[in-house]
């Protein structure tokens, strides 16, 4: 009878710890494009009440807009009375700490390093709306088209990819970020492996002549870029007509779904299938 007693409190506890951590949160303010797509994509969106001006999706759901990439308008977010605030560590430190002084629950994710650590952020997110079956389901459907994908990539010479995602200056992909699994995955090498910065002048490139060129749509010229490169008849990727601009909204605040889409994309381009 004893054994059954500390049986039952140990399942009591268990139920108990497990109901605090992973409590459903119903009203939500999304301070990053990135978490409000994860949000949508998880189907929580009826727990969404506030979001930034560049979740334009939630925009038409008419979802209040209560800051920019950067700027908080706190009067905003008070009046929306969340029960938690979602950011980055784009948000001001300033901002945070007066949100928490209202009382807001705050969570601020960091920057994510790999493929890997956005399906954690998309588990996280489920866990505050009560979606955890459902993003496990998502990582597990994605990871099994990232099998695919990568299974399906030609045997021999890895690619030498150059990925550029700002001009003036020109600036690159580093390791040991999430932009580089896109270039590992789709069974290449990056030509920027061993810089500590991500600057770049163009004569460098052409004497590392990348063999692909990935041009990120994220507030460049991306077009008369690509054809500025295309012009470098000496350069291995113009040669080979292998230049491609690759959308930002997708590669640059991906959610799990949408980073196995550029995945896909990127193999399509670089072996003509």
């Amino acid at each position: 009878m004893q054994l059954k007693k500390i049986y039952l409190v140990a399942i009591l506890t268990l139920a108990c710890n497990i109901s605090s951590y992973t409590q459903t949160y119903s009203r939500i303010v999304s301070l990053s494009r990135s978490i409000t797509q994860e949000i949508y994509l998880l189907g929580a969106k009826d727990n969404l009440v506030g979001c930034t001006s560049y979740c334009d999706f939630a925009i038409k759901d008419n979802k209040e807009v209560v800051a920019s990439a950067v700027d908080v308008n706190i009067e905003k977010v008070i009046i929306l009375r969340p029960d938690l605030v979602l950011t980055t560590t784009i948000t001001t430190p300033e901002a945070i700490e007066t949100l928490k002084k209202a009382g807001i629950k705050i969570i601020a994710f960091q920057t994510t390093k790999s493929y890997e650590e956005i399906c954690q952020n998309l588990r996280q997110v489920a866990e505050y709306t009560g979606k955890t079956l459902v993003a496990d389901q998502i990582i597990k459907k994605q990871k099994h088209r990232l099998d695919s994908i990568i299974s399906n990539i030609p045997k021999g010479n890895k690619p030498r990819i150059f990925f550029e995602i700002g001009t003036k200056p020109i600036f690159t992909v580093l390791t040991n970020t999430f932009m580089n699994d896109f270039i590992t995955f789709a069974g290449g090498e990056n030509i920027a492996s061993d810089l500590q910065k991500g600057t770049m002048t163009r004569e460098s490139v052409f004497l590392r002549n990348p063999d692909v060129i990935v041009i990120v749509t994220m507030g460049i010229l991306a077009e008369e870029e690509r054809d500025r490169w295309a012009s470098s008849k000496e350069l291995n990727a113009a040669k080979n007509k292998k230049i491609f601009i690759i959308d930002s909204d997708k590669a640059c605040s991906p959610t799990p779904v949408t980073f196995i889409d550029v995945v896909e994309e990127l193999t399509k381009l670089i072996y003509n299938k």
